[in-house]
């Protein structure tokens, strides 16, 4: 999986949607990631905010709402892969929209990648075509025969 991470980390965007039906997958797979590579890897959730995958019980302050997020991110000097779940209530809102389009604004020469995390994302039109889409399906699990 790590190797299927690695190719949506090099995706020239700076912003993608990852669908899946199991996001806490996708989520699980970063974590192991950053643990094994020490790269920069943040979750965000409307409950939590933004806080950097292992480390959960530390949470960045006032990254709650996605537009405060967005703004951190576009501030952050500092290379970072950020998981954005739970957000599709708040995608059309004009705060959040300007929050991504000041992020795929950038030229400060730090890598920022936004990943929203969910199924059947839905893209507001004001960032169609600026948005890179991948698509996770699982595989079925086979049986192990052990009870």
């Amino acid at each position: 999986m790590i190797e299927n991470l690695n190719k949506v980390i090099e995706l020239e965007s700076r912003l993608a949607t990852i669908e899946t039906d199991v996001p806490e997958r996708i989520v699980d797979g970063f974590k192991r990631l950053t643990l094994a590579t020490g790269r920069a890897v943040y979750g965000w959730s409307p409950n939590d905010g933004l806080y950097r995958l292992g480390s959960e019980r530390l949470f960045i302050p006032h990254t709650r709402g996605l537009s405060d997020a967005l703004r951190y991110i576009a501030a952050s000097r500092h290379y970072g892969i950020y998981l954005i779940r739970d957000f599709q209530d708040v995608l059309e809102k004009a705060s959040v929209q300007r929050g991504f389009h000041r992020i795929l604004a950038q030229d400060d020469g730090v890598r920022r990648l936004v990943l929203l995390v969910g199924s059947n994302v839905t893209i507001p039109v004001a960032l169609k075509g600026h948005i890179a889409r991948v698509r996770h399906t699982t595989a079925p699990r086979r049986a192990s025969g052990v009870c």
